[in-house]
């Protein structure tokens, strides 16, 4: 074996240990995103979706900021894994693991404008119930609809696109199984079709949310995989004259 092959070979389980600590780290902060996202939004929806949304969620104020300050766990969790993936994902593609840090801003942004728009709900219902209810539909009705677009932007179609760049980044670097990969990129596309579905109001034959779980759920098999076993130790250049070594992965 070269010193370039020795070099090869010391440094990848070196990179491995490295990264374990973050690899379990990036792996809850997806189990948090997720609960988060599925908690926090639930106990919003339900006051906003309400046809009294005013009085509901003037009346339980308690449940409205919870939800959000759950919504604010989910920005934060999105930004810690794209920041936490940043020195793993770059020496496999540069430019891809900057722009996966891009936009999962862009889609933390998107959640705290949608967030926002619940507290300001929640100031117009103590307005109606102080000074009446004239002028305060149509501003409500406003706020309802800011909301409903900027979540729908930032967790279907800038989420789709951020799971489209990291599993493609993930499947050249081998650092988890090809499968996991693949089932990634397709679970990002068909988030990405029910997001445009969903914003030109498609009609379908099937729930369209069922467009989103195959990703759904390959978050969490993912989540589960690199708090378990971290990341695989990704694949290296051969050295001049030495066939090329065949990639790793996890599992």
């Amino acid at each position: 074996m070269t010193d370039v092959g020795r070099s090869v070979a010391v440094t990848a389980p070196v990179e491995v240990v490295k990264h374990r600590a973050t690899a379990r780290l990036v792996g809850v902060l997806f189990i948090v995103a997720t609960v988060s996202s599925i908690v926090g939004g639930a106990l919003v929806v339900a006051l906003l979706d309400d046809p009294d949304y005013l009085v509901e969620v003037g009346a339980n104020e308690g449940q409205l900021i919870l939800g959000v300050l759950l919504e604010l766990i989910l920005a934060l969790s999105v930004i810690g894994i794209a920041a936490l993936l940043l020195p793993v994902l770059r020496p496999h593609g540069e430019g891809m693991a900057v722009g996966y840090v891009a936009v999962r801003t862009v889609e933390a942004t998107f959640i705290l404008m949608a967030s926002t728009t619940a507290l300001l709900v929640l100031a117009l219902s103590q307005d109606s119930g102080s000074s009446g209810s004239v002028g305060v539909e149509p501003v409500g009705t406003a706020l309802l609809s800011a909301r409903e677009w900027t979540y729908l932007v930032g967790t279907l179609l800038v989420f789709s696109v951020s799971a489209l760049i990291l599993n493609a980044l993930l499947y050249r670097s081998r650092l988890v199984p090809a499968w996991l990969s693949l089932w990634g990129l397709a679970g990002g596309l068909l988030l990405l079709a029910y997001g445009v579905a969903e914003m030109f109001g498609a009609e379908a034959p099937f729930p369209l949310q069922l467009l989103a779980a195959p990703i759904g759920v390959q978050e969490m098999v993912l989540a589960v995989l690199l708090i378990w076993k971290g990341f695989a130790a990704p694949s290296a250049p051969a050295a001049p004259g030495e066939p090329r070594p065949g990639s790793g992965a996890a599992g």
